[in-house]
């Protein structure tokens, strides 16, 4: 099952359907258009997830692979219905508590960090296409971006239950992950890190050595 993050929608994945397809049940969907003046409680996004996988996989356990913001909610799913997750590959966010991340930042990476949120704040009041792609913000990313709600209200501690993929692009301005959680999924067995020299969007940028390293860790994991 495949969850896209922000601003992307189900097309994300197109590659992935492609060369998975013929191997595995590929499901994935877009989140509905969802303005700033309503939102979805954490445990809402997850329940709508577990829903999903009774529907079209009659309640049996499917692998996720997440996305940005996909991961932030894929994780909490999986931590709430183990018993309908069997592996993760997660790309691009780490499952480390926004105080562990932000601990583990040096100042330089904070300052470029809070440089990157004031530009998005002042783009989403100021820009017409900023404000077009908030109208169309997923399910998910309204609530944190748009301050709907507190996403990390009711969240549970990350804890690695199960073989994972973490799949991270080395060429943006500060990582999404902290080191000790690269060294969790490092010291789990059937688990690994691939680091790619490409931007945040992975599986977009060299969709044929993502899809490769993908379908490699599934046939040994």
């Amino acid at each position: 099952m495949m969850i896209h993050g922000w601003p992307y929608d189900r097309s994300l994945w197109d590659a992935q359907v492609a060369a998975f397809s013929p191997t595995y049940r590929c499901v994935r969907f877009s989140f509905p258009s969802q303005r700033a003046k309503s939102s979805h409680r954490l445990d809402e996004i997850t329940q709508m997830y577990a829903d999903t996988v009774l529907a079209v996989n009659g309640g049996r356990p499917v692998i996720l692979m997440l996305s940005d913001w996909g991961c932030i909610f894929g994780y909490q799913f999986a931590l709430r219905y183990p018993e309908l997750v069997s592996r993760v590959i997660g790309v691009g966010i780490g499952g480390s508590s926004q105080v562990t991340y932000r601990a583990s930042l040096d100042w330089k990476t904070r300052l470029k960090l809070a440089f990157a949120h004031r530009r998005l704040n002042a783009a989403t009041r100021s820009s017409r296409e900023a404000r077009e792609a908030c109208s169309r913000l997923q399910l998910p990313h309204a609530i944190t971006w748009l301050r709907a709600s507190q996403p990390t209200m009711g969240a549970l501690p990350f804890k690695l239950r199960w073989p994972m993929l973490y799949i991270y692009g080395k060429r943006k301005p500060f990582p999404f992950h902290t080191r000790s959680f690269e060294q969790a999924v490092q010291a789990k067995p059937d688990s690994q890190v691939i680091a790619f020299r490409s931007g945040h969007w992975v599986m977009r940028e060299q969709p044929e050595a993502f899809n490769s390293a993908v379908l490699g860790w599934l046939k040994g994991a």
